[in-house]
């Protein structure tokens, strides 16, 4: 992780205000065999989405230390399908995605299980006038068939998007694509490296637009709410947030060690270093 994504961020507010409907979550198996690797399981590493590594793995891993002995090494934050593909290859104790894990995936690896729920908030710069935005009219946005504020409700200025790069397989890239563009091509994009460089070039940019977790949202964007419901804890919780996404962990060796793990995240501790950014899966406390 760089330096500068230990700065302080402030989180939203509203995502954790609502209470919660208990879920009942846990390990799931997969349709692969388990293939294990005691070097893999005395010291566990794990690769994949960004929003993971950065806002909840420290906290978990040093938990998980203290609770069993058992340390973390390796923390990679190289996205999604990086993570599903270090897992398949036997690289990494355990991967995660912020996305549904889909079926062919399911099937390619020995077991998963969600841990807890996040959200991509739209965010723009906060001099814009946009407060709401229909599934439609983001879906234009990202597709390029609106190019100006004006056409949906906000300044005769241009539309500037901002994403990660579109070939890294960034979790929050697939999210978009399949529940915004239903599968089709991103238009005109200014490309960044992580998803904080695209919220950082909106706080410098009125015309900007992007889409990141909210979990590290910062005070100078603004939160456009999608079909005019933003993306507060119930919302996300519920799934009546469009842009809402679970939090998946996978892994080839569902025993030892990391099965502990995966039942530590679910426990009242490691459920409350969830809720600290991201909405639980169980009802904390």
């Amino acid at each position: 992780m760089r330096p500068r994504l230990l700065c302080s961020f402030v989180l939203f507010v509203a995502f954790a205000l609502l209470p919660l409907p208990t879920y009942s979550f846990g390990m799931e198996k997969g349709g692969a065999a388990p293939k294990d690797d005691p070097a893999l399981q005395s010291t566990l590493s794990y690769e994949g989405a960004s929003s993971i590594a950065y806002s909840l793995l420290p906290e978990l891993a040093k938990a998980f230390l203290t609770k069993s002995g058992v340390a973390f090494g390796n923390i990679g934050d190289a996205g999604a399908g990086t993570g599903f593909k270090a897992v398949i290859e036997g690289k990494v104790s355990l991967g995660g995605l912020a996305r549904p894990l889909y079926e062919n995936e399911k099937a390619a690896v020995a077991a998963w299980q969600i841990i807890g729920f996040d959200a991509l908030g739209v965010l723009v710069h906060p001099s814009n006038t946009v407060n709401s935005l229909t599934r439609a009219q983001l879906k234009d946005v990202y597709s390029g068939r609106i190019t100006n504020w004006k056409d949906v409700g906000g300044a005769d200025q241009a539309i500037v998007v901002f994403t990660e790069q579109l070939n890294s397989n960034k979790a929050t890239l697939a999210v978009i694509k399949e529940l915004v563009l239903d599968g089709g091509a991103y238009g005109p994009v200014k490309e960044r490296e992580y998803y904080m460089d695209c919220v950082w070039a909106v706080e410098a940019e009125p015309r900007g637009i992007t889409s990141a977790t909210i979990s590290l949202h910062r005070s100078k964007v603004k939160i456009v709410a999608v079909e005019g419901v933003l993306p507060e804890r119930a919302h996300v919780a519920s799934g009546k947030y469009l842009l809402s996404r679970p939090l998946v962990l996978i892994t080839m060796m569902p025993s030892g060690n990391v099965r502990k793990f995966f039942e530590f995240v679910l426990t009242p501790e490691g459920q409350a270093i969830v809720s600290k950014d991201f909405v639980p899966v169980k009802a904390t406390q």
